[in-house]
């Protein structure tokens, strides 16, 4: 029971991480509110004032006579074009005052976006990043920070799993129970600000559902799988503790030494079975960390229905949230269902009906 409330403690611990995560990357970032544009074919209500590309009052017409006091001499403020009404604005930049945009007549400043407005959003951003002159080395960069994410998931999961599998995998479970409440909050978000439920939504759900089937049947199957006398909690019970107090060459000596009692304890079918175990937790953590990134993702994506930013990070989040395909998720299922052949034993029956 103790090993059981450590490993709840461990989850809800990993949980709340992952949503404070969540909220403070659904605030960071210098984000403005979306530019509002009009309505196609809608008519601005009358200023009072101003008539169609200039000053007008009444008895000002074309061919009219100026009534008493004005000359027939065009003036700057009455007949010259206005920056407002005759210039492209500088959105962004500018004092409050001059950026201010009439809003179409019936509109609300807080509707849910459309398509058209989300992808026009997205485009102004990219345009702003690449006025920046860090588009192209900031996508990319940020492309690659994913994949060093997911492989340094993985590389901490292959150390993790030998010494700290027992704190590993409830993280891991605990973790994607988290990411479900941040699915909620993104989802609320998501039909606030949209017209539309984006299909890249369904996809990541349906991706976290299957990374968390994953984890617990990992979690279950490092308890319970035993096979030829082996267990998880066997082999790794049987792993000294490592001398981090005798310097490198003496750490790397103990390290070896440990193998050769591994394979003098547990021979090469205890090795097979520890590292189909191995690669059934890498494939879960990895694609746990492929979830919560999309979950991520998915909070900035619905974020540029309202608002817009010149954070390059943000739009290319955003663009790589657009890009997802239905081919992920056949990928997701096909991995987890290797873990799960890992975590449950059926793999090692495999190799073993194979090596007959």
């Amino acid at each position: 029971m103790s090993e059981l409330g450590a490993s709840i403690s461990i989850g809800v611990l990993a949980a709340l991480v992952v949503l404070i995560v969540y909220l403070i990357a659904a605030r960071v970032g210098r984000w403005q509110p979306a530019p509002q544009r009009r309505v196609q074919g809608a008519q601005t209500p009358p200023q009072q004032g101003y008539g169609q590309g200039g000053y007008s009052q009444p008895g000002h017409g074309p061919g009219a006579r100026p009534r008493g006091g004005y000359s027939d001499q065009p003036t700057r403020a009455y007949d010259q074009p206005t920056r407002a009404y005759n210039q492209p604005e500088r959105v962004y930049g500018m004092s409050e005052d001059e950026t201010r945009v009439l809003p179409a007549a019936g509109t609300d400043s807080d509707e849910r976006a459309t398509k058209a407005q989300l992808r026009d959003n997205i485009g102004q951003s990219g345009q702003m990043v690449e006025a920046n002159r860090r588009a192209a080395t900031s996508s990319n960069g940020d492309t690659l920070a994913v994949f060093t994410y997911i492989f340094g998931a993985a590389l901490i999961a292959v150390i993790a799993f030998v010494f700290f599998n027992n704190l590993l995998l409830p993280a891991t479970v605990g973790a994607l129970a988290g990411a479900i409440i941040c699915v909620a909050l993104a989802s609320t978000y998501t039909l606030k600000s949209l017209e539309f439920w984006p299909d890249n939504s369904t996809i990541t759900i349906i991706n976290l559902l299957v990374a968390l089937a994953a984890a617990v049947a990992m979690f279950i199957g490092a308890e319970r799988t035993e096979r030829d006398g082996y267990s998880l909690g066997r082999i790794t019970d049987s792993f000294a503790a490592l001398p981090f107090s005798e310097g490198f060459t003496g750490f790397v000596t103990a390290i070896a030494d440990r193998v050769v009692e591994f394979f003098r304890e547990f021979g090469f079918m205890g090795f097979v079975f520890l590292l189909l175990m191995g690669a059934g937790c890498i494939i879960v953590v990895t694609l746990a960390a492929k979830s919560l990134i999309d979950v991520m993702d998915w909070r900035i994506f619905a974020q540029f229905g309202r608002f817009v930013t010149d954070r390059p990070m943000s739009h290319s989040r955003a663009v790589r949230f657009q890009a997802s395909k239905v081919s992920h998720t056949v990928t997701s299922i096909i991995l987890a269902g290797i873990a799960v052949l890992c975590a449950t034993g059926m793999a090692y029956d495999g190799f073993t009906w194979f090596t007959r």
